[in-house]
This record gives structure tokens, sequence and C-alpha cells, in this order.
């Protein structure tokens, strides 16, 4: 291993060619945290070349490579171990500032740059992508030829990070250049000095690797000083390196046989962060998560994948199964969890759509089991309509998911020992016998209890509580129905409203009357006080009289949820009413969401 401090301008002046190999992530660099922060240092260098001064160089950080062989005679190779995020960076840089340069007239600054990202016609043997002296991986190979030619456009690549990356250098390129006249020279002053900032007045660790040392191994301990490496990347990086496409020559798209073993990187969608505040995390980590969590029939913490899942292989070989064979089966899942995260199945495009207005995706280990075991469609069902009983009614009855994971978990191991003929009745049977608080499945009682009591509209979130309308919308559609599923984008509307003073008075007998303002103001936020309409009508609803209210949902509503109101519900909307109806939307969530003892088999 060498070690040696080196100006970009060695690093590149001769024909050479920096390969980021497969096992490497693609480009993910950001404008706040790493390209601002670079322009910056390039910006004082090259500001105090311009005045005269002698500034200290900036230290870039390390890259590490290893050599590879390649004929006499012809440009030389490396593999790039770690820092391509930093090495892709700065060619980005260079060729920006080169393309304003050469764009404003100042030949021989650009000319010099030129040489510096582009190899010369003779080390290209006839292949255009040749040219360059750092090669991405695959799936940034094409943003990054229309980011670094100048006569291609870039327009169907914006959403890239590399053509980001090369516009905001372009752009700030000019708007510092600008800033200098063109008389007296200073503009051509500040060109060179622009030039002299990225090409010696930067300084980067290179690391250079013999051809007998491992650069997996180094890959996986080193601590990047750019953006943390993901869990995905490491596992990729194992993947690939042990099967040796990471290190095949790829020209072009990725090869089918690297399609299969990792098929993640195909589009920007495995990507793309999830989750809340701290907790968002890229698609890829999560979905790597609830997959370990499932073949290991145990519960994965965040940042420890790579960890489990190298121990995982390890077991998968000591089997007899190889590294593609656990790689096959984690893309195989994962095109399930696509189909389950876009909603793609139909045939559980309800349950699908529940599950995310009760935020419960520790339910996704368990699904994918479910999704993979080739089960009947009616076992299906009845195995998803159990598990959506169980979750409405805790939701509904303000249960903690805290213990969710354990017990999905114990759900699996107990499918996984059973025939999948009988997965529904497993799940049922498991649930129903649960007895702890953290895992049990509310009575038929104590739902009452909370429809009739609770302040629904104050405890759950907008999309629950929807959900729970919704539901009892649905299932009080017949097959004789234009349509059997809800209309979308319903909002919640209080039939007392919230601001009942003037059109809803209390009666006059009343003896408490303080004791019966504070009960009203806890039933208008129960169930039975609450319906649903379009966005629409519910601002010509507003606080207007029960008459009012009743004669526009007759008159606008097509739900089945307002034509019982319409048709069948008091002269006078008052307390009793509002109890009375809870009790009726009651009625109607027990059959949709049945209690373990009364759940049917489809």
């Amino acid at each position: 291993m060498d070690t040696n401090l080196r100006q970009p301008q060695p690093l590149f002046a001769h024909p050479v060619r920096y390969e980021i190999p497969a096992f490497q992530r693609r480009y993910v660099w950001k404008q706040e945290e790493q390209w601002e922060p670079l322009w910056g240092d390039i910006k004082r260098l090259a500001e105090a070349t311009v005045d005269g001064e002698r500034p200290m160089a900036h230290f870039m950080g390390a890259i590490v490579l290893q050599r590879m062989e390649f004929p006499t005679g012809t440009m030389q190779r490396r593999l790039v171990v770690d820092g391509q995020q930093r090495l892709t960076t700065l060619q980005l840089l260079m060729d920006a500032i080169q393309e304003v340069l050469e764009s404003r007239g100042h030949s021989n600054p650009a000319k010099r740059l030129s040489a510096l990202v582009l190899n010369a016609e003779e080390f290209r043997d006839g292949e255009p992508d040749r040219a360059f002296k750092v090669w991405p991986t695959v799936v940034d190979r094409i943003a990054f030829q229309h980011a670094m030619s100048n006569d291609l456009s870039a327009t169907e690549h914006t959403r890239s990070r590399i053509v980001q990356a090369h516009e905001y250098f372009k752009g700030q390129a000019i708007q510092w250049l600008d800033k200098f006249p063109e008389e007296n020279g200073d503009r051509d002053s500040a060109a060179n000095a622009l030039e002299a900032a990225v090409s010696v007045k930067l300084e980067i660790v290179i690391i250079d690797l013999g051809d007998s040392e491992n650069p997996h191994v180094i890959f996986e301990t080193l601590n990047a000083r750019g953006t943390p490496l993901l869990q995905s990347d490491m596992v990729k990086n194992k993947v690939l390196h042990e099967t040796g496409i990471g290190l095949e020559n790829d020209e072009g798209d990725a090869t089918p046989q690297m399609k299969r073993i990792w098929p993640f990187d195909q589009d920007d969608w495995w990507a793309q962060d999830i989750g809340r505040g701290l907790q968002r995390r890229p698609r890829i980590d999560v979905y790597l998560n609830h997959w370990l969590t499932l073949r290991n029939l145990a519960e994965t913490k965040p940042y420890n994948e790579f960890r489990v899942f190298d121990d995982y292989a390890g077991e998968r070989a000591a089997s007899g199964d190889s590294i593609q064979d656990v790689a096959g089966d984690l893309g195989a899942l994962g095109s399930i969890y696509r189909d389950v995260e876009e909603l793609r199945r139909k045939d559980i495009a309800v349950f699908l759509r529940r599950r995310n207005a009760m935020n419960v995706g520790v339910v996704t280990p368990l699904l994918l089991w479910l999704l993979s075991a080739d089960l009947a469609p009616l076992n299906l069902a009845s195995c998803l309509g159990a598990l959506e009983s169980f979750l409405v009614r805790r939701v509904v009855c303000g249960y903690s998911a805290r213990g969710y994971g354990a017990l999905f978990v114990g759900l699996i191991s107990k499918l996984a020992e059973t025939s999948p003929e009988f997965a529904s009745q497993t799940v049922v049977s498991y649930l129903g016998e649960q007895t702890a608080q953290g895992a049990l499945w509310p009575s038929d009682k104590e739902l009452r209890d909370r429809f009739i009591t609770a302040p629904l509209y104050q405890y759950l979130t907008r999309g629950r509580l929807a959900m729970v309308l919704e539901g009892v919308e649905q299932e009080l559609r017949t097959n004789k129905a234009e349509s059997t599923e809800a209309p979308a984008g319903l909002q919640i509307e209080h039939v007392m409203p919230q601001a009942w003073y003037e059109n809803w008075p209390l009666a006059e007998d009343i003896d408490d009357r303080q004791d019966a303002i504070e009960n009203r103001n806890r039933l208008i936020h129960t169930i039975g006080n609450l319906t649903l309409v379009n966005g629409h009508l519910n601002p010509a609803l507003s606080n207007a009289p029960w008459g009012n209210k009743r004669k526009a949902l007759g008159e606008h509503s097509v739900l089945y949820l307002n034509k019982s109101l319409v048709n069948e519900g008091p002269e006078v909307w008052d307390e009793a009413a509002i109890e009375g109806r809870s009790d009726w939307l009651h009625e109607r969530s027990i059959r949709i969401w049945p209690h373990a003892e009364d759940f049917r088999m489809r």
C-alpha cells in the first residue's frame, strides 16, 4: 500500500481511467452539504490568487485506488475502492469551469483543464466513453456522459445528482467570473486563478493498493469522510465482489446477470428517502431491514443490517447456498415489496391503503411472508382480513404498536411451522390467543365503549378516522351500487359543529348547564357525530343548523353514510342522536372488523 499527497494536476494529467466498480454506491453528494462548502473553498483560493496572495492548499480528503493490469502503451487503469464521491465531484467541477472558460474565450486555461478531464484521442481506441478519466458506476454513466460532454444535452437527466452538480458549479463559475471587468486583463487573471484553484491548489491523499490487497475488506472498514455509506451499499459490495460481477469491465448498461444479482439500481425508486424525521432512510435500507427480519425470524436493529446480512449469508453458505442464491431471494422479495409499496396488487389494495393509514410498516415482514407463500386467494384474503381487524381495533382503542415487531416475528415463526393451507387459521388463533395488552385483540364491548365515549376526532389522526368511516361506507354499498368503494379524497365533517353555540342551543330545562356543555363538547368529537363529505360541500355545511345540513346532504351527497343520516336520522340532532348513531356505526364496524371469536374464514 503506497500513500501519497497529490494535486489534481498530476492525478489527471496522464492518460488514465479511474473505474468505479458496480459494488460502489451511485453519486449522492448534495448542494448544501458538499457542493456549496467545496465551491466556497475554490472561490477563496481563486480570490486569494487574484489578490497576489499564496493561499494554503485545500485538503479534499482521501481516495483509495487499486492498481489494475494494463498493456504497455495503453492508458493506466485504477479501481476506485473508496472516495468515488469526491473523485466524481472533482471531475464535474473541473469540467464545469472548463466549459465556462471556453465559452468566455479564455482558451489557454480552458485547454489546460480540458487535458485534465479528457483523455487524448489516440488512447480511446475508437470507444467514446474512454475519453473520460473517471468512469462512474453503471447507474450513473449515461448522466455523466451527458453532463461532461459539451455536445450532448442533459435536459433529460435533470433529476440526476451528477447533472445537478455540474449545473451548480457552472452557474457559480459564471457568477464569480462576471464580477471581474474585461478591461485591463482582470477577467483573464481571474480565469487563470480559477483554473489554478482546481488544478494545483487542492490536495488529496491517494492510497494505492497492491494487486494482492483485498478492496472489499478496505471498502467495508474505511470511514468515508463524505456521505456515510449506506447499509445496502456494503451489502451490495459484498454480493457483487463475491460473485466477481463488480470487477467486470462493463462498458455500457448493466448486464442481465448484474440486474438479476442486484436489481435495485435500475431507477431512483429504491434510493428515495422514506420515513419521518430522524427515522428517514433510503427505501432500499428499509426493505433490507424487513427482509432480514423475515429471514432471520428476529428483529433487525436499524443501521445494523450489513452485519446481520453478513452473518446470514455465512449461515446459508454453511447450508450449501451460494451468495447468488441469497441475493436472488433478496431481489425476488424486493419485487413483492415494491408491488406492496406502490399499491400494485389490486386484490389487496384496500388492505394496503388501510395499512398505510395506520402507519404500521412493522407488519411488512409478515406481509412479505404471506405474499411469497403462494397462498390460495381466499386463504390470503382471510389472513389479511384477520390482520386488519386486529390492527384497526387496536388503533381505535388507542393501544400502542410498540411490541408489534416481536409479535409478528412470532406469527411468522408459527406460519413457517404450519402447512400453508392452514395459514388463515394460524393467523386468527395466534392473534386471538394473545393476552398481554401490547398484543390484545380488543373485544366488541371495548370497541363499543370507545365509539360511544371517546372523542376519536381528537384522539385519531384524520387519516385513521377517515379509514374507519370509509370502511363503514364501503360495507354499506352492495353489488347493486355503481361502485363498491368509497370515493377518494373525502373530508370529515361534524354533524353538530364544533362551534355549536349559536345554532344548536342546549335545552332550557337543564339543571347543570356547565356539565351539559362539557358533555356536549366531548360528544361532538365522538364517531357518532362524524360523517364524510367532499371538499366542496364541507365549507357549505359549516355551522349551519341541522335542518339546513340535512337538506344539503340529501341534495348533494351520494354517500350511503349520509343517506342514513338524511332518511333515518331524527328530527332533532342532539346528544341522544349522537350516541344512537355511535351504536349504529359500531354494529357495522364489528361486521367489517370482527373479533377472533367471530372471524369467519373466507
